[in-house]
């Protein structure tokens, strides 16, 4: 290699670096405005004046409307009380004063340490609460039963101006609804006041998602939502500085998100694995809500940024003695395609899969179908990745075949740049008119590469969002849905799948016939550089399919080297065909 290729390569280098240490930088800013953020929230803590009060909701109009909640102070609310409802998939968690429910804990799903993976957390709204101004929720006040020989929850308190609300949490198999990680919620509210009650709308929290393993990506963490066929989503840094390079600030932060629009079918928040759908049934929803949440964590660790959320009903006006009742399916549990597949209005459009969507989709059945019969992801990942290389055998061939016949063209081809370097247009013609006298394709060699890239996005963005590669080992992974990492340097991850990959990448190249000028011969010695970029940090299972695709292809390589190539001779140029000539 020549002292630019070396250059590009050492920039590179510094730059994949330098961008594993913004991340570490990223994380104390977060610390940081996490705890500025609770001397925010300590110096609101304080009493208000005596005769203060909070400022009722208005309409468009800017006439006053009826409270759903009740602005109680803390000492006028009832004690805390929880019970539990379990299913045969989940513990649901309810509370009489954060109104509905307020944790989720998966039995079959394990977080870090061997504790049950939870969904949701206290410091947010409860799955199900309701308000009017979602910056403040304070759906308190309720009398908790449980029934668990029907399965169900029941909420009831009556608000301002005697209006009754009763939720009603009912789990799936009660409910006779598709997926054990369902659950019913039936909203009824019942006007027992002298006077019609009337509201503009009201919010229904989806409740919150947090990151279950600190490695997992900050995008991952998202608000999501659904409308009349169109998938929406924002991922929790969406809430961050704009910043150039990671280094500028280029605009504010954001403190919440919203966006209104007609028949919204559902709404949800998600980590990487696992999501809370909240959808109505019997009414579209006319706005959304997200704001960040920080959630602190053990003492000198930053704190887990998490994303809460809430969909909108529009408003009814309910008169003296009348009732109306408003239903909910909400999902909560891992996001495994097959089981979203079955939930109606596109629910698994959460898996957010990319623009290679049905690529990911057909590559996560195959696996899945493998692992049935192989029982190790990790092994399934290493066949189906043989069996796609081996399906682009013929096409390799060919190209490997086109390559070799222009690697001995080269020599024609620099006479060619030495004849014409002052008339590039004329190199240009020339070299085309070169290769249809010998009958090469230039693109030929690049076919293969063309063709794979479908397929490496497709397993990028499959792997990311595979539950079923949670905790699946392999060899010294013990996780292939997170970076390997064996050990840190000066707080630098040293991750050993994403090296090797892009080892076994230089160890192809150069086995690869060299075509082409310097110029484009130099550019290829970024593609390691690009993939290891793209995989150190992601998911183990993309760099484990990319080192074996590279080392399939350096075997063909070595298999079809020995093949008598054939002699480069020119095409025969085709026989003009006569005219005839017409009588007419």
């Amino acid at each position: 290699m020549d002292r630019t290729a070396w250059i590009v390569i050492a920039l590179a280098t510094i730059g994949l670096v330098g961008s594993i240490v913004w991340e570490q930088r990223q994380v104390a800013e977060a610390r940081v405005k996490f705890l500025q953020q609770q001397a925010a929230l300590a110096a609101q803590a304080t009493p208000r004046p005596e005769g203060s009060q909070s400022p009722r909701p208005t309409t468009s109009s800017g006439q006053t409307t009826q409270p759903l909640t009740d602005q109680k102070s803390y000492e006028e609310q009832p004690p805390e009380h929880q019970e539990t409802l379990r299913s045969n998939v989940a513990e649901l968690s309810f509370s009489n004063n954060k109104g509905g429910l307020v944790t989720v804990g998966l039995l079959n799903h394990r977080a870090e340490q061997g504790q049950l993976v939870q969904l949701n957390t206290e410091r947010s709204p409860a799955i199900g609460a309701i308000t009017q101004n979602p910056n403040d929720w304070q759906d308190s006040g309720y009398a908790l039963s449980i029934d668990s020989s029907s399965g169900t929850a029941t909420l009831k308190r009556t608000a301002a101006g005697g209006l009754g609300i009763t939720k009603v949490y009912t789990l799936a198999q009660e409910a006779g609804l598709k997926d054990d990680y369902q659950v019913k919620l039936e909203i009824t509210f019942k006007n027992d006041g002298a006077t019609a009650f009337e509201t503009p709308g009201y919010f229904v929290s989806t409740g919150a998602a947090e990151p279950i393993h600190r490695t997992d990506r900050i995008y991952a963490t998202q608000f999501d939502w659904y409308r009349d066929g169109k998938f929406n989503s924002i991922a929790v840094n969406y809430f961050d500085p704009g910043k150039l390079f990671g280094m500028f600030q280029t605009s504010g932060p954001k403190d919440v998100y919203t966006a209104t629009a007609d028949k919204i079918l559902w709404a949800a928040v998600s980590n990487q694995y696992f999501a809370t759908i909240l959808a109505p049934q019997d009414a579209f929803g006319q706005q959304v809500w997200a704001r960040p949440v920080s959630i602190p964590d053990e003492i000198g660790e930053p704190p887990i940024r998490a994303i809460q959320g809430a969909i909108e009903i529009p408003g009814f006006s309910l008169p003296a003695g009348e009732t109306k009742t408003v239903t909910f399916h909400i999902y909560a549990g891992p996001k495994e395609f097959t089981r979203l597949a079955t939930l109606p209005n596109d629910q698994a459009d959460i898996m957010n899969f990319g623009w290679a969507k049905w690529v990911s989709e057909l590559l996560l059945t195959v696996m899945n179908t493998l692992h049935a019969w192989v029982k190790s992801y990790a092994l399934a990942i290493i066949i189906m990745t043989i069996i796609i290389r081996s399906l682009l055998w013929p096409l390799q061939n060919a190209a490997t075949k086109s390559m070799r016949k222009m690697a001995k063209l080269s020599p024609i081809m620099n006479e060619l740049r030495v004849k014409y370097k002052d008339d590039p247009q004329r190199m240009n013609q020339e070299t085309m008119k070169l290769y249809k006298e010998y009958g090469i394709n230039p693109f030929g060699g690049c076919l293969p590469m063309v063709v794979q890239i479908p397929i490496f996005f497709g397993f990028y963005g499959m792997l990311d969002k595979a539950i079923e590669l949670r905790n699946s080992s392999f060899l010294w992974v013990h996780d292939l849905s997170q970076p390997d990492t064996v050990f840190h340097i000066g707080g630098i991850p040293i991750n050993i799948l994403p090296l090797v990959m892009a080892a076994t990448q230089v160890w192809q190249m150069s086995i690869t016939p060299k075509t082409g000028d310097p110029a484009q011969q130099r550019m290829f010695l970024f593609m390691p550089l690009i993939f290891l970029f793209i995989c150190y940090n992601y998911a183990s299972g993309l760099a484990l399919y990319w080192t074996v695709q590279n080392l399939f292809f350096v075997a063909q390589m070595y298999l079809t080297r020995k093949q008598a190539d054939a002699p480069l001779v020119k095409v025969a140029a085709p026989h003009p065909i006569a005219k005839r000539k017409s009588y007419r």
